[in-house]
């Protein structure tokens, strides 16, 4: 990054996806794969899925994820996430922890399984376009 003249500013790369201007990957950054923001329900299952803990998955690659849970104690070393709404399953490992907040890779591909529930987006509307036309009688003969 360079500093802008007079301003005491710096200049920060973006490039463009889509129609989101996305900041610009700096050199010291240890990812692989691009990451997304996400905002998603997700279960850490250990234990042979006998250990459940809720989190929720804040952004998401094909390498890792970032997690946002209540509770440190109960994510263990490695685990297995299960984001249901999308049917994704993923062997994980922890790279590291802040408060409330835990980095894991994928110790292999994600596995995509059926969905468990589906997730609704559009509202309930009308099954055809109102119409400005009358509607003929019942009784009426043509």
């Amino acid at each position: 990054m360079a500093a802008l003249p007079g301003t005491g500013g710096t200049v920060v790369p973006f490039q463009v996806n889509g129609n989101a201007a996305l900041k610009g990957t700096v050199d010291n950054d240890a990812r692989v794969a691009p990451r997304r923001k996400v905002l998603k329900a997700g279960i850490a299952a250990s234990n042979n899925r006998h250990l459940t803990v809720s989190c929720t998955v804040r952004d998401l690659s094909a390498t890792g994820a970032r997690l946002r849970v209540d509770n440190m104690v109960g994510i263990p070393d490695t685990f297995v996430l299960i984001i249901s709404v999308d049917g994704l399953e993923a062997n994980c490992q922890v790279v590291w922890r802040k408060p409330n907040e835990v980095g894991v890779k994928f110790l292999g591909a994600p596995r995509i399984v059926g969905a468990k529930r589906a997730q609704v987006i559009d509202p309930l509307r009308p099954t055809q376009a109102p119409s400005l036309r009358r509607k003929p009688r019942p009784d009426a003969t043509s």
